[in-house]
């Protein structure tokens, strides 16, 4: 592989929600997760993505981080239906990323596109953290032994040597046929959330460089 398609986004705010955090309050993970992405790749394309269609590499960053009070509609399934609970909305606290910058590189240049013309509006977490297509376009690599990357996700080895934050995470969700069937995970395993603001130089597999603009370095990863 010598070209990818490489994906540039911005937005106000992002919410790549911490999962498993039931307190009451929305934490967020320091990057998004692969399972994450798909669903924006999937969004743009105009149908569900599966990890076999594609290789994913990205870089995130964000200015801050703040905090807002929602109100929540709470809900509850009383046999038959589902309908508002008894003891009405509730209020909690919701955490998101500011002026959220996402990069994507894909081994898919036939995606191009779609990305040029997405089929529905891009987001990352909730609806309304929309994303704005800064530019698409083919991008030319090659493959480096060792690169200094941040602002991503890499499966956890023991002996991986990097600053991170440690999670449990589905690489994809297989969706059911039927109409609320729910969804199965795929592959979980634990990943290192690598922060934007913290480099970490490292020898792993799958580690690519951009040959044009800046240089970048990031790994691409195989589901």
């Amino acid at each position: 592989m010598d070209k990818v398609l490489e994906i540039r986004f911005s937005g106000w705010t992002a919410t790549p929600r911490m999962p498993f955090v039931l307190s009451g309050n929305a934490v967020c993970m320091p990057v998004p997760s692969y399972s994450l992405l798909l669903g924006l790749i999937g969004c743009c394309l105009g149908r569900l993505v599966s990890g076999t269609e594609v290789k994913i590499g990205f870089n995130y960053s964000y200015d801050s981080v703040g905090k807002d009070l929602e109100t929540r509609q709470r809900l509850e399934y009383d046999g038959k239906k589902v309908k508002a609970h008894s003891k009405g909305t509730d209020a909690y606290l919701r955490e998101f990323h500011v002026a959220p910058k996402l990069t994507l590189w894909l081994d898919r240049s036939d995606w191009e596109t779609y990305f040029l013309n997405p089929v529905g509006t891009p987001s990352l977490g909730r609806s309304q953290d929309i994303l704005k297509i800064e530019s698409v376009g083919i991008v030319e690599i090659k493959s480096v032994t060792e690169a200094t990357i941040s602002g991503c996700m890499v499966p956890f080895s023991s002996d991986l040597k990097a600053g991170g934050q440690l999670f449990q995470l589905a690489e994809a969700y297989q969706e059911s046929e039927e109409v609320g069937g729910g969804r199965k995970a795929i592959n979980t395993r634990i990943f290192m959330a690598i922060p934007p603001d913290n480099e970490a130089n490292m020898k792993i597999q799958n580690l690519y460089q951009t040959q044009e603009g800046d240089n970048q370095s990031f790994y691409l990863h195989h589901f």
